[in-house]
């Protein structure tokens, strides 16, 4: 006959783990007794005592057991989220009970209410929290680094949101009527968005499967018109390291020919603008596509300019930039600038 492997003490205990998780989703924690998981298992209550020392660490370790493979699903789901934004928004997705019925969520809430009583599991409660927090943390900090949200403080911001949303978690699973899922999102959602700097449609819109070439966010788009109106500035004040710090190391300035590379460009400017007494430059308009996810971006930026020549009269240009932008370390620079003129007086 086959000989039978036994199963080892891991696999033993991860077997009773999920066994108690089911007892529990169907009982509650304060319902639940070893002999009802010991029953369900098939097993004599002492092979459960063998491996918990009390009902209170087998209460407590089933439940990090399953709430560890809740977290881990959803951290994997919202690395894989192109862009910060829609990484945002998969946390609120996954983070909302499916229903008022959600049983992971009444997991979660029952064990809430286990841990003013168990020791052992406020303090696995606590973790798991906490860990939670850190996820949402970790999203807002790099969307912050890739010029994504505006935020001063994440860990602050991600503590809000995460206590929001399981106050309106209790009361949506807990009770009937008081707002159904669509609502419950748009709340957290709303909140969210405020919290790093966007509007709540720039959640909601990630959330479509669209290009992922898309209007900017209201933190790029901010970033970009800054550094359109750093480059206006270092020109008015004829400041050639100014001019050279919105340039990427190998950006490229298309005047009559191309110039390419930051020193290149630096020089450049310097030549250029000893033939003018003094010049004034503002971009009264600028539209741009971003992509989130490589860091990249283009645009179409009017400008006007009102000028003197060293050797000559007044004159003036209107003209369209033709730019492309990208994104290093968090920073937003040219990586190329064309100029259309239109009109030259």
């Amino acid at each position: 006959m086959r000989e039978v492997k036994k199963p080892t003490v891991a696999e033993r205990r991860a077997e009773i783990l999920e066994v108690t998780c089911q007892v529990v989703i169907e009982r509650g924690f304060a319902a639940t007794r070893i002999a009802d998981v010991a029953k369900k298992l098939g097993v004599s209550s002492s092979l459960i005592h063998y491996h918990f020392d009390s009902k209170e660490q087998l209460l407590a370790e089933a439940f990090a057991h399953y709430a560890r493979k809740d977290v881990a699903e959803m951290e994997a789901e919202v690395e894989a989220a192109p862009t910060s934004v829609a990484q945002l928004d998969r946390v609120v997705q996954n983070y909302v009970p499916e229903g008022s019925n959600d049983m992971e969520w009444m997991l979660w809430i029952d064990g809430w209410g286990e841990a003013l009583r168990n020791p052992m599991m406020r303090k696995i409660s606590q973790e798991l929290d906490e860990q939670s927090a850190e996820l949402l943390e970790r999203v807002i900090t790099k969307g912050v680094e890739r010029a994504e949200f505006v935020c001063s403080n994440p860990a602050a911001a991600a503590m809000r949101i995460t206590a929001m949303v399981d106050g309106l978690a209790v009361q949506f699973a807990a009770h009937d009527g008081m707002m159904n899922r669509d609502q419950l999102i748009e709340h957290v959602r709303t909140i969210a968005a405020w919290e790093v700097g966007l509007e709540p449609d720039s959640l909601r819109e990630s959330a479509s499967p669209r290009v992922e070439i898309a209007v900017a966010a209201p933190a790029t788009d901010i970033a970009l018109r800054q550094l359109i109106a750093r480059y206006c500035d270092a020109v008015l004040r004829r400041d050639s390291a100014a001019f050279g710090e919105v340039w990427a190391a190998d950006g490229v300035w298309q005047l009559s020919k191309p110039i390419a590379g930051r020193d290149a460009i630096v020089a450049a400017f310097d030549k250029l603008m000893k033939g003018f007494a003094w010049l004034v430059q503002s971009a009264p308009n600028a539209v741009f596509e971003v992509d989130e996810a490589s860091g990249t971006a283009s645009g179409r930026v009017a400008i006007v300019e009102q000028f003197k020549k060293t050797k000559g009269g007044p004159g003036s240009l209107v003209g369209v930039y033709h730019d492309r932008y990208v994104r290093r370390q968090g920073v937003w620079q040219f990586a190329e600038r064309r100029i259309e003129v239109i009109d030259q007086s």
